[in-house]
């Protein structure tokens, strides 16, 4: 006799698998230095703010933040960054990673081989679809032939993969071109400011590592800045109505209703009620003014010009005009409302944090921070901590437009008890509803104990495997 059927955790994986298809499942690493093999993989959560969170636990020393890189580097596509280099050098036998819609990339080295060449296979649902073997060429960099079709298919899944390590400067092959002209420009501009000689300057590694920390902010803050100018213009472009398709609107009503075509429910029982509807999109508008994402509409005459009049006749005509130009606004307004909320959102958790100063954000202005007394500061002037925190909540907000693993090696440096305790659970609410992933690497406790459904510790089975369990 049959069991009866129940949701299985294989049911449980193949529905998260399709709300979030690229996010990482399981990682895989053989003789990492030579002596550690790890099976780190995650049990799929029963909520999808849940499945988008992946932490990595284990001792000083036990390869987590080497596991992060050598992910980041496997999973990024460009080709002149690096990321291939980065693998060579790294000593492992095996690294495999895999995501949830049925995605499998696996490095592998030969037997006896720790470091230099390596070969990169991807899978899609069992099957190879692309395998590059990686020889080091007389530079010392690795070479694969036929590796272009490898970074196309990579840069087929359309997954962007970003870094913040503890250094807190943010890598991406998404930010490539922006982040090389901004960095050269902040760099000369800097020189300039301190009457240094350019190579002097690049070799004062402290002032680079300064340098780095504050571009990678300010690079962030002006990527927030282009992204709420993007979503304002999006959002505009969807919900405004063209003027000729307005007034065609507008006249096919009022023939409409000359010819005595209205349709009951459709028109307004009083002037007071149609008052009621401009004045309800005018304070809604206000709303959506104070970030700049739109004009604030301004009813008064509209509103004195209607409550003067009470006829019958006037009111149908009227609202058979101001329909077509209610229905724009409100559009437009429906629209704009998911990134006024994210704004919103934005501003009131980053003041929340911050003691005394708050930043303001406009669509026009930008981005500033300013004292309780107005003064405006400059991002270089806050704290290591309010650093932190605004570096991660800008390149939050900006990846939450597409598939996106946010790769990050221990978040709670340079916050305190309180503000770790409320890290995580911000970040998810920023990305509620899109499809990114964070995976991290943290010692903090308060991280741990919040989301213990969510660790993974990297515990060292290659005992078992020799053991065949």
């Amino acid at each position: 006799m049959s069991k009866p059927t129940t949701m299985s955790a294989i049911d449980k994986t193949n529905s998260l698998s399709a709300e979030f298809p690229l996010s990482v499942t399981r990682i895989e690493i053989e003789k990492l230095f030579g002596k550690y093999t790890y099976d780190l993989s995650k049990e799929v959560a029963s909520t999808g703010s849940l499945s988008s969170l992946f932490i990595l636990y284990g001792d000083n020393g036990s390869g987590k933040t080497t596991i992060l890189k050598l992910l980041f580097h496997l999973l990024s596509p460009s080709e002149d960054r690096g990321h291939r280099s980065f693998i060579a050098q790294i000593p492992f036998a095996k690294f495999a990673v895999s995501l949830a819609g049925g995605t499998h990339i696996v490095v592998s080295r030969q037997e006896k081989d720790l470091l230099g060449p390596f070969q990169i296979e991807l899978l899609e649902e069992g099957k190879s679809v692309s395998k590059v073997k990686y020889e080091i060429n007389e530079d010392g960099r690795p070479q694969g032939l036929d590796g272009n079709l490898l970074l196309r298919r990579l840069s087929e899944l359309q997954l962007s993969v970003f870094f913040l390590g503890d250094d807190r400067v943010l890598n991406s092959d998404v930010f490539e071109s922006e982040e090389t002209e901004l960095q050269q420009f902040f760099l000369m501009s800097e020189n300039r400011r301190m009457g240094l000689d350019p190579r002097r300057f690049l070799r004062t590694s402290s002032h680079v590592a300064n340098i780095d920390r504050d571009f990678a902010l300010k690079t962030s803050i002006a990527r927030t800045e282009n992204w709420i100018r993007e979503q304002a213009l999006k959002g505009s472009n969807r919900g405004s109505a063209s003027v000729h398709n307005l007034y065609e609107d507008i006249i096919s009503r009022i023939i409409t209703s000359g010819k005595g075509e209205i349709v009951s429910e459709d028109l307004p029982h009083s002037s007071q009620q149609l008052i009621e509807r401009l004045q309800a999109e005018e304070d809604r508008s206000k709303e959506f003014s104070y970030f700049g994402l739109m004009s604030p509409l301004d009813t008064k005459n509209l509103i004195r010009t209607i409550g003067n009049n009470n006829s019958e006749a006037t009111l149908t005509i009227t609202w058979k005009v101001l329909k077509p130009y209610l229905d724009s606004v409100s559009a437009r307004l429906d629209a704009l409302q998911e990134t006024q909320n994210l704004l919103k959102l934005f501003v009131s958790t980053v003041n929340s944090f911050f003691n005394d100063k708050k930043i303001e954000l406009h669509v026009r202005t930008g981005l500033k921070i300013a004292t309780e007394k107005g003064q405006e500061i400059s991002p270089e002037s806050l704290s290591s901590g309010e650093k932190q925190l605004l570096l991660l909540l800008c390149n939050t907000l900006t990846a939450r437009d597409k598939a996106t693993i946010f790769i990050i090696d221990e978040p709670e440096i340079s916050l305190n008890i309180k503000w770790q305790r409320q890290l995580i659970h911000v970040l998810l609410e920023f990305t509620k509803g899109s499809l990114v992933q964070f995976l991290l690497a943290t010692h903090s406790i308060e991280l741990l104990a919040q989301y213990r459904r969510n660790v993974v510790k990297l515990q060292d089975v290659s005992n078992e495997i020799e053991n065949g369990r």
